[in-house]
């Protein structure tokens, strides 16, 4: 079942329709469900298209969700529209196994499926993820904040739902170390790697053996990673909000590289940093900057010497109120944030490091655990 993190629309009625007969018509119906059912494609499969053969409508394509079709469908013939469909809901009968992990430290996700694709965004070790479709050595998947792209297959390790199931009752061990090694033996011998591993990589445990605990990767690799650098899953999820924790996070990223679509302690964008930093303190923020600023309670800009806290996300943008960048404010006028490489600036003017952005809104994420674009590790579906 889907996992919601967006909340759909009011139903849609469609209105000012005296007759459909043309494709004009036939768009505004198309666009008024696709309104309600899939109003932002970067968390939604919305692939519709339309010919006219013979005086017949044809209809094809693919959505990622039976209500959707079946909304469209019974609108067209609410207004009297003849058509024939062949439209898929994703995932279709050619996916095997409709779960995957990720099975490398931290996987690249891109909007068209080719490799040389732009990369809209990553995934970390052990996040699960939805199977759509598969072509060409790559697949469709879906992320636990529901965004949508295209992974190498070699990224992944795919399971049947039985197997996913086997998976989320195991006993895991997570990432909280910046970065670390899962070494083949247990002696920290560094010319014998098994795999690098980022914070937030999630692991199976499988047993201990000194100052080591022994791992399991997705395909079955085995390792032994250092006692400090993981915490058993099940008690990590159990953390409060922990704001100390996620600005030591973020602090250890000082300096890294901006990379549009990196959502890792290698690399990041601004939206990808603040998630990263985040999901350290078991919290998912939604994928992009426009779509976390949805999110939360709103604080007043303008108001931040005595309104704001730390943790508080603050976005920028454009004087017409599009939404472009997202920090994470920590405390006296003070930011951090992912733009050329992570680092440190301030909203108050008197200040070296001031930027003069257009500071749109902020919000806050601290008591917000829960409502829309905002969810618990230890709530998700697919992780528990």
């Amino acid at each position: 079942m889907k996992f919601q993190l967006i909340k759909r629309f009011a139903p849609f009625v469609l209105a000012g329709i005296a007759s459909v007969g043309n494709a004009q018509d036939v768009s505004a119906i198309i666009e008024g469900v696709k309104s309600q059912y899939a109003p932002d494609t970067r968390v939604a499969v919305w692939e519709i298209s339309q010919v006219s053969e013979n005086g017949m409508l044809m209809l094809s394509g693919k959505v990622d969700d039976a209500k959707a079709k079946e909304a469209l469908l019974a609108e067209l013939k609410k207004n009297g529209v003849q058509f024939q469909e062949n439209i898929a809901v994703l995932p279709d009968g050619s996916v095997e196994k409709p779960w995957a992990l990720v099975d490398i430290s931290v996987a690249c996700i891109r909007g068209e499926a080719r490799s040389g694709a732009e990369l809209t965004s990553q995934a970390i070790m052990g996040t699960p993820v939805r199977v759509l479709e598969q072509e060409g050595g790559m697949s469709r998947i879906q992320t636990p904040d529901n965004y949508i792209g295209y992974v190498t297959d070699s990224s992944l390790y795919f399971l049947t739902k039985e197997e996913m199931d086997d998976w989320k009752q195991a006993e895991r061990r997570i990432v909280t170390a910046y970065q670390a090694t899962l070494y083949a033996q247990p002696n920290g011998d560094e010319s014998d790697v098994v795999s690098d591993l980022l914070l937030g990589n999630l692991l199976k445990y499988k047993g201990e053996s000194g100052d080591f605990v022994a791992l399991e990767l997705p395909d079955g690799r085995s390792g032994y990673a250092r006692k400090a650098d993981v915490a058993d899953f099940d008690e990590w999820v159990q953390q409060s909000f922990d704001m100390a924790l996620m600005e030591k996070n973020a602090r250890r990223m000082m300096g890294i590289p901006y990379l549009w679509g990196g959502m890792s302690t290698k690399m990041a964008d601004c939206s990808g940093f603040v998630r990263t930093v985040y999901f350290s303190n078991g919290v998912i923020l939604q994928r992009d900057a426009s779509q976390q600023a949805l999110t939360g309670m709103k604080i007043d800009c303008a108001k931040w010497r005595t309104d704001a806290e730390p943790g508080d996300l603050i976005f920028i943008g454009t004087k017409s109120g599009r939404v472009t960048h997202v920090a994470m404010y920590i405390g006296n006028g003070k930011f951090i944030h992912s733009s050329g490489r992570v680092k440190i600036n301030s909203m108050n003017p008197d200040d070296d490091d001031f930027l003069d952005y257009v500071y749109l809104s902020m919000s806050r994420i601290k008591g917000q655990v829960g409502t829309q674009g905002i969810v618990a590790v230890k709530s998700h579906p697919w992780y528990f």
